[in-house]
């Protein structure tokens, strides 16, 4: 489990290097390394799981503006 003292801000289940937050249209993901974000998610588990796709994918997500990322349907 994260430290929370260590690394304020950074959720016990977020991924490493990721910050994971709701927002009023649902969840997001934001690359702590380079600001990236992606959502909305309509569930926190699925802004996880993108956020560690990303991650295994060497950070290759892209985003549009507003910081949807390519691909994603707003709900």
């Amino acid at each position: 489990m994260t430290d929370l003292w260590e690394r304020p801000g950074h959720g016990p289940s977020d991924p490493e290097g990721y910050l994971i937050e709701q927002t009023p249209e649902g969840y997001r993901w934001t690359c702590r390394a380079d600001g990236r974000a992606a959502g909305p998610f309509a569930t926190r588990t699925e802004a996880v799981l993108a956020a560690e796709a990303d991650r295994e994918a060497g950070g290759t997500g892209r985003t549009e503006p507003g910081g949807t990322a390519a691909g994603t349907i707003p709900s």
